[in-house]
């Protein structure tokens, strides 16, 4: 009995207005953590002074998420659409941060209703297949991917992520041609290693040089 390849699987978020992907925080050191905490405590000062400031929380969101503050980054996300309920990057950004919790269907409307506000968002797309993906829904998650690559077809988010699907549902050759766009979309990246990686594990696991 053969066994697939074991693909880095990273898959790549993408957010609407996060500032950085909430899994870059592990790769900070200790001092970089004490800073973003300051941020925190001084940006939730600041929106105790204007609560209606949407911007500001947006911000605040955003640095709950990167410091791993989930609840709080949720709390801060409905503030924002209980504000203003046409608001695609709070919807967006809570349907990334329901996924992350596990709460896989609110994640979804989150991300339907990003949609029904802005149907050629990309990013939105992106994050329903990270959704899908998320349960090993593969076929849904490519389907998704795709939607993200017709309005964006320079997304290497995208492309990078319908490669992990289509190696998870065993469709290498598929898998190997979309990683090689995103190594040629930015060939220096730290992304195009990992995609090379990938290709070189694929191509062994197949008898190829």
């Amino acid at each position: 009995m053969w066994t697939a390849p074991r693909i880095a699987a990273i898959i790549l978020v993408a957010f609407l207005v996060l500032v950085a992907a909430p899994v870059a925080l592990a790769q900070d050191g200790g001092e970089a953590v004490d800073e973003r905490i300051a941020a925190v405590d001084k940006l939730a000062r600041d929106v105790e002074k204007s609560p209606n400031d949407i911007d500001l929380l947006i911000e605040l969101g955003n640095l709950y998420y990167e410091v791993g503050m989930e609840n709080e980054a949720l709390a801060t996300y409905l503030a924002v659409v209980e504000l203003d309920s046409t608001h695609v990057g709070a919807r967006t950004n809570l349907g990334s941060l329901y996924t992350d919790m596990g709460e896989f269907e609110p994640a979804r409307e989150q991300l339907r209703k990003a949609l029904a506000l802005d149907p050629e968002n990309a990013m939105v797309y992106i994050n329903l297949g990270t959704n899908h993906y998320a349960k090993r829904q593969y076929y849904e998650a490519i389907e998704m991917y795709r939607q993200a690559l017709a309005i964006d077809p320079d997304s290497a988010e995208a492309h990078f992520n319908v490669a992990v699907a289509f190696a998870d549902a065993q469709i290498f050759d598929e898998a190997v041609r979309e990683w090689q766009k995103v190594i040629e979309l930015d060939p220096e990246g730290a992304i195009a290693q990992i995609c090379r990686d990938n290709i070189e594990m694929i191509n062994e696991f197949r008898g190829e040089k």
